[in-house]
């Protein structure tokens, strides 16, 4: 008797086992399409049946973690997942999540490797992994720069809209820090087109004289920048070849990876 009701347990554990792997690839499989899914459509991409697959859409709907369309009776999240992810995100530590990443670009690339935040129209840099060579740029750990004339500002600015843009500038002068730094506000949109096209934005010696920089955004799970991250050098280490053919695409890579750790899915 004693086996028997030990045979029932067991069978019953893998059952509920079995019943929360489920429900994890229905959330998974509504998370991974921006449009709602049919009952039908789930049951034929996760291969349950109809009435498992109703049973727990039913009980993800009653936790608030699943929504169901009463018009056209397909499903979406709901806002319980949201909340989730959201408290996930406010418990996330950008500069302890992001030092690794930023440790393997600066030794792929041996170059200063840094990350900051847009505050208002500047940039604060939170935190740099310096190059091991003996020429190397001015660390700007704690400083504030203009996002404008800064890669990092730049490639943030490249993912707002060119109204907020406008607006983040409207009547300010634009300070000349060398005589490369843009001038106007149409120009800069320019510079942000490229930006946004090619994944990340420059400054070649436009805050400090031959010093150049690229920097890629870092998003977050609703596709929103929350900082971005950029490497630096000496202006005679970054040719035009070499951003192209090796800093511009590992710092992207960077920047995806990071932004996956916040959550972004592209």
């Amino acid at each position: 008797m004693r086996a028997e009701k030990t045979k029932i347990k067991r069978e019953k554990s893998e059952y509920a086992v079995q019943a929360v792997s489920n429900a994890i690839d229905i959330l998974e499989l509504l998370g991974d399409y921006e449009h709602e899914l049919s009952i039908s459509e789930i049951v034929a991409k996760l291969s349950l049946t109809k009435s498992n697959v109703n049973k727990l859409l039913a009980n993800l709907e009653r936790f608030g973690y699943v929504e169901h369309n009463r018009y056209t009776g397909n499903f979406r999240l709901g806002v319980k997942t949201f909340q989730i992810s959201q408290a996930y995100i406010n418990k996330l530590n950008l500069i302890e999540i992001s030092v690794q990443a930023m440790q393997e670009l600066k030794n792929l690339l041996n170059e200063s490797v840094y990350i900051g935040v847009i505050r208002q129209d500047n940039v604060v840099y939170l935190d740099v992994i310096e190059t091991d060579e003996a020429v190397r740029v001015r660390p700007r750990i704690g400083n504030v720069g203009p996002a404008y004339a800064t890669a990092m500002g730049k490639a943030q600015l490249s993912l707002m809209d060119e109204k907020e843009v406008e607006a983040l500038y409207e009547g300010k002068k634009f300070e000349p820090f060398t005589k490369h730094t843009v001038k106007s506000v149409s120009e800069l949109k320019k510079q942000l087109s490229d930006a946004r096209e090619k994944g990340y934005a420059l400054d070649i010696e436009e805050y400090e004289e031959g010093v150049c920089c690229i920097g890629s955004p870092i998003l977050d799970f609703m596709g929103n920048v929350i900082a971005g991250i950029s490497v630096s050098a000496p202006r005679e280490r970054m040719s035009d070849e070499r951003i192209i053919e090796a800093v511009a695409p590992a710092l992207k890579e960077t920047a995806k990876k990071l932004s996956v750790k916040f959550g972004y899915s592209a």
